[in-house]
């Protein structure tokens, strides 16, 4: 049986008067040959630094939790920083297929960050 990766997301809000329920699934498109989970922390404040994602080499999906202090993500990382996403503390972004190289840095001055996250792909 060949590997596959799928997240699903699940959401209920209640007390408001109504019930509203949403549901997200994301699979991937190809089939993983790899996967990496990784706890890291950002080694010096305000300085980008690139997701160490191992031997994955292409990577399918990035599931990232802000463990401490908010972070942005560059997902296309080319000569300099750029945020495309913030992940405040304690949340999880889903990232279908980065377009490039990760980088992460804090959002907030003179603090360093850290994050765990998993990646699958290839």
């Amino acid at each position: 049986m060949a590997a596959e990766a799928s997240i699903q997301i699940l959401c209920e809000l209640t007390g408001l008067g109504q019930l509203q329920e949403l549901a997200e699934k994301f699979t991937s498109v190809s089939t993983p040959t790899r996967a990496l989970y990784q706890y890291m922390v950002q080694a010096t404040a305000n300085t980008a630094e690139a997701l160490d994602v191992s031997d994955v080499a292409t990577v399918d999906m990035l599931i990232l939790k802000c463990v401490s202090n908010d972070v942005d993500l560059d997902l296309d990382f080319d000569t300099a920083f750029d945020a495309d996403c913030t992940v405040q503390e304690g949340e999880v972004a889903v990232i279908p297929t980065p377009a490039g190289t990760v980088y992460f840095k804090n959002q907030d001055n003179d603090e360093t960050s850290t994050i765990e996250y998993l990646v699958i792909g290839r």
